[in-house]
């Protein structure tokens, strides 16, 4: 696993369990012996699971003791049934169980959601996620992402330099890209237009991208045309499921989806306890 993934996905954890209280469940302390027992975590609809490898980290962070056997593979499009079986104190199973569910489900859902989109544009471009995520969650997030076959976006605004509207209020296009080169040239440089016009304004500069804002099928299509430098062109704005294929079709190299992340429709999973 990725150390800085690791990293934010223990900071995720410690913060989930102490937010839910996991370590002072006082119904289960009230009702039920310290005893053992097995809990399994079931997927109950179809879905692209993801988050398995999350399983023993949030369980451990609760109790140590706690046995994991994972019964899926990351990344598997499964039908419903069991992913993991989990032994242990019961108390334990109990005071993790939200917690592991929200962490597991969401993750989940959006490698679902991402895999619907990948098998849409059919190989012809990349499905790229956006910065637009839960505040303190964009690396789970993104990392649900990856597994359902899209590509990660820039993580955050010291990754790559992104130039857009607010940016040329005060620059021309080629200023703000000189600009950009001259203070950052190791970085990667991409500028937002809106219309041809800018496009091929942009185009001038060579910038190592372009993306596309809000602009019709039509219009990209007459841009990859243009596009005789081979610049990476990125289409975002509005486009869903129902409309991406004739983005697709259009002939950019990746486009961008914020719903892949700030619009997830969880899929249905519970743990159950014998």
């Amino acid at each position: 696993m990725d150390p800085r993934l690791l990293e934010e996905i223990k900071r995720n954890i410690a913060s989930a369990l102490k937010e839910d209280e996991a370590f002072s469940d006082i119904t289960t302390t009230a009702c039920l012996e310290k005893e053992t027992g097995v809990a399994t975590l079931l997927l109950k609809e179809e879905g692209v699971i993801a988050g398995l490898p999350f399983i023993p980290l949030i369980v451990h962070a609760l109790d140590p003791e706690i046995t994991v056997d994972l019964l899926a593979k990351e990344g598997a499009h499964l039908k419903p049934g069991p992913i993991a079986r989990i032994k242990g104190s019961i108390h334990s199973l109990l005071g993790v169980e939200r917690t592991l569910i929200n962490f597991i489900q969401h993750v989940t859902s959006i490698a679902s959601n991402t895999a619907k989109y990948v098998q849409a544009v059919q190989g012809k471009c990349d499905v790229l996620d956006t910065r637009k995520t839960m505040p303190g969650y964009r690396f789970l997030q993104k990392y649900g992402v990856q597994i359902g076959g899209g590509k990660n976006h820039r993580f955050h605004l010291a990754d790559q330099i992104l130039i857009k509207d607010n940016h040329l209020a005060c620059n021309t296009i080629g200023d703000a890209i000189e600009k950009a080169r001259k203070k950052y040239p190791d970085k990667r440089v991409q500028i937002e237009v809106e219309n041809l016009e800018m496009f091929e304004e942009a185009l001038k500069h060579k910038p190592d991208a372009i993306l596309l804002d809000n602009m019709s099928p039509e219009e990209i299509s007459l841009a990859a045309k243009k596009n005789l430098e081979g610049i990476y062109l990125e289409a975002s704005g509005n486009i869903k499921l129902q409309n991406i294929c004739s983005y697709a079709d259009t002939g950019v190299n990746g486009i961008s989806i914020g719903a892949l992340t700030h619009s997830v429709k969880a899929v249905d999973m519970s743990l159950e306890i014998t």
